[in-house]
């Protein structure tokens, strides 16, 4: 089952920032992706909302904040 974890890199070893449920000695595959990196991706997104943002009502732009939000934590999820 795979898991998404957040973690700290500390001494040259990758440390998490919650409980793991892994088998010691367990082999397991990271992907490294900064947080940096999510955050610069939702706000290009907040940016697109934000230029079109004259042509809508605030309900609208609600919307697609929330939705913006949800596509970003997906994506998170499937990595």
């Amino acid at each position: 089952m795979s898991n998404l974890i957040d973690a700290i890199f500390e001494d040259g070893v990758f440390k998490p920032l919650q409980n793991v449920n892994v088998k010691e000695h367990e082999k397991v595959t990271i992907k490294i992706v900064p947080l940096d990196e999510w955050q610069n991706r939702f706000n290009s997104i907040i940016e697109k909302i934000h230029k079109q943002a004259v042509l809508y009502t605030s309900e609208e732009i609600e919307a697609d904040i929330s939705t913006a939000i949800r596509e970003t934590r997906k994506e998170k999820r499937d990595y």
